[in-house]
């Protein structure tokens, strides 16, 4: 007996909020990814806890809840067998550290009156979660200050990113943005570095977490950067 992809009717019978639907959803589809090919039991049930042990325990826990809440509906509808339940592990003593110790900043100099293009391009990266070569790739009229959005093509892939009226006020009226966006990637190293400590790398993590703290789920984010896997931000969410 294989397991069964019934994640759209497991979430359809629950009165879960969106977010915890999401989370679920992603949980749940690597949990039939494990499965792929595999035939349900309490020994391949078990590989599957042993497959967590690289994550958090605050992840563990979370993953096998979701799989014994999926497990448990799959039985009340007669899509199994058996009743199967798997058993975390005890919580141990010592408390493990997190994947990502990145932590949440404030950057008011960013916000100060506009007076380099380090400062520019700071601020693009916190509110866009743009890299070098993406802020390499825009033009000033890609910027659509009527209906605040910013527009961006990759890939032949389109994203539109909201505008926050925060970043519209200290940069609207910059006349001559294109001259910045047509520089050479180590001129925008350089101009940023004059400017901050903070990495590009960095200052675009803290955009992540803002992202996260807003409520967006991993697919969300992972749009919004306009990658084509969550992998990368995994850890993000353990």
């Amino acid at each position: 007996m294989t397991l069964p992809n019934e994640i759209d009717g497991f979430l359809a019978s629950k009165n879960f909020s969106a977010n915890t639907k999401s989370n679920y959803k992603y949980d749940l589809t690597q949990l039939l990814d494990f499965f792929a090919g595999k035939i349900l039991n309490e020994t391949t049930l078990e590989l599957y806890k042993n497959s967590l042990n690289n994550r958090s325990i605050a992840a563990q826990k979370r993953k096998i809840s979701s799989c014994n809440h999926y497990l448990s509906y799959l039985y009340q509808q007669k899509k199994i067998e058996h009743f199967y339940k798997l058993i975390p592990e005890k919580t141990r003593a010592k408390v493990e550290p997190e994947l990502t110790t990145t932590r949440m900043k404030e950057f008011p100099e960013f916000y100060a009156p506009l007076q380099s293009p380090g400062q520019f391009l700071a601020l693009i990266i916190l509110e866009f979660g743009l890299n070098f070569s993406e802020i390499q790739q825009l033009k000033w009229e890609n910027f659509d200050w009527k209906f605040k959005i910013l527009t961006i093509e990759k890939r032949g892939i389109k994203r539109v990113l909201p505008i926050r009226e925060k970043f519209s006020l200290r940069v609207k009226n910059i006349t001559n943005a294109n001259e910045v966006f047509n520089k050479s990637r180590q001129f925008l190293y350089i101009e940023l570095k004059k400017f901050t400590s903070a990495t590009s790398k960095e200052i675009r993590e803290q955009y992540i977490l803002r992202q996260i703290r807003s409520g967006k789920t991993i697919y969300e984010v992972a749009k919004l950067l306009g990658l084509s896997t969550i992998v990368t931000l995994e850890k993000y969410y353990k």
